[in-house]
């Protein structure tokens, strides 16, 4: 198996050599890899890339990929692609040019995808790892961290901004980066790329690192662009993220009101306390003591137009989910099979509903409809999770 350690690079004469030198020093420790480096360099004007093709004529193992774009991303995505496309790279890995990370841990970093992880994340902010940068910088990866963990909802992860990654090439290949903001100035790339990692299904482990500021050169962030950067990527994964909620919120309201309006029908003939009709559509059927049962269900007026209108609701649910709400999720299986699953995972809410409304009626002595819409209140979030774990699951995107 082939790992290529991408190291994207700006002006960076004065580290690059001992960088490469480091990194090919860990091939000792990486039995059963064949260890390559590729310098996928931004078209420095300070000589880098005549540094690192000086040493690739001597060295097979070293290659290096003009990308002539500025901008962290583009050294980083058009490297993984070279390394895939062109290195046929099994294992791909990431750390920054000036000495910041320390190769010494690869070998462990390899061992996590070895065990079946599909990326491998170091971390300046578990047990044993070390942030060496000024106040201000250290000051920023917490808050980024903290910022994208109540946006993205990850609560698991402890680093999002760091570029010392390892990976498979079957996970970047199924990244969407149409979703990627990978040609930013910034290095707004590291979080976008975690959380493309997360939404195609990553399996994901964080192992500690020193991160040391750097010795020679000079720092490319910018730190109050790539601040904005990052709280506009969250805001915007949250709202995506919310957007399909609201969607299952609108139409929950809708198919209530469809509940709503025909058990009112059903039952007494109007809507709410409207009268429509000159009686209720079900009145042949009994109410109360005068109705058959079985074990303790009364099978009355009341209970039969529960059930009629919480089962048109819900077919009206599925359409309205199947053609808007999850319309971009998975769609597995033919319509009459999702349609049969909904009604399985939906149970739970007419029961809910059924359950309410009799007891609002019977017991409370209080409006059906009230115990209605508490019954839909109360199954409301327990529908939407089983929809986005069972119905329509979220699936990963090939890459673009």
């Amino acid at each position: 198996m082939k790992l290529v350690v991408n190291i994207p690079t700006y002006n960076e004469k004065e580290n690059i050599e001992s960088c490469i030198k480091n990194v090919l020093a860990q091939a000792k420790n990486l039995k059963g890899l064949d260890l390559e480096i590729l310098v996928s360099d931004s078209h420095s004007p300070d000589g880098t890339g005549e540094i690192v093709k000086k040493i690739s004529r001597t060295n097979p193992k070293v290659h290096y990929l003009d990308v002539k774009e500025r901008g962290l991303g583009v050294g980083i995505v058009k490297g993984h692609r070279y390394a895939i496309d062109k290195l046929k790279a099994d294992i791909l890995a990431q750390m920054d040019g000036d000495l910041s990370h320390d190769p010494v841990t690869l070998p462990q970093m390899i061992s996590f995808i070895n065990q079946g992880y599909d990326l491998v994340n170091g971390s300046r902010m578990i047990k044993g790892g070390k942030n060496l940068l000024g106040w201000h910088r250290r000051l920023f990866t917490r808050g980024s961290a903290l910022f994208c963990k109540l946006s993205w909802g990850t609560f698991k992860l402890t680093e999002y901004t760091n570029s010392y990654r390892v990976f498979t090439r079957g996970l970047f290949q199924k990244i969407d980066f149409s979703k990627v903001p990978w040609k930013s100035k910034t290095y707004i790339i590291q979080p976008a790329f975690l959380y493309a990692a997360i939404e195609a299904g990553a399996k994901i482990k964080e192992v500690p690192i020193t991160f040391q500021d750097r010795k020679k050169g000079y720092s490319k962030a910018k730190i109050v662009a790539y601040t904005f950067d990052v709280l506009r990527f969250g805001i915007r994964v949250r709202l995506e993220k919310s957007a399909t909620f609201i969607k299952f919120l609108i139409v929950g309201t809708m198919s209530y009101f469809v509940n709503a309006v025909l058990l009112g029908l059903l039952f007494r003939g109007q809507i709410y306390s409207l009268k429509v009709l000159p009686g209720p559509i079900l009145s042949f059927l009994p109410l109360g003591g005068m109705a058959a049962k079985i074990s303790i269900i009364t099978l009355d007026r009341l209970f039969i137009a529960s059930v009629i209108a919480a089962e048109v609701s819900i077919i009206f649910n599925f359409f309205w989910h199947e053609n808007w709400t999850f319309k971009n999720r998975e769609h597995k299986g033919s319509i009459f099979l999702r349609l049969f699953k909904f009604n399985s995972s939906s149970i739970i809410s007419p029961i809910i509903q059924v359950v309410s409304i009799q007891v609002f009626f019977h017991v409370l002595h209080l409006s059906e409809q009230i115990g209605l819409a508490v019954g839909v209140i109360v199954g409301l979030f327990v529908n939407y999770a089983i929809n986005i774990l069972w119905i329509w699951k979220a699936h990963p995107r090939p890459a673009k």
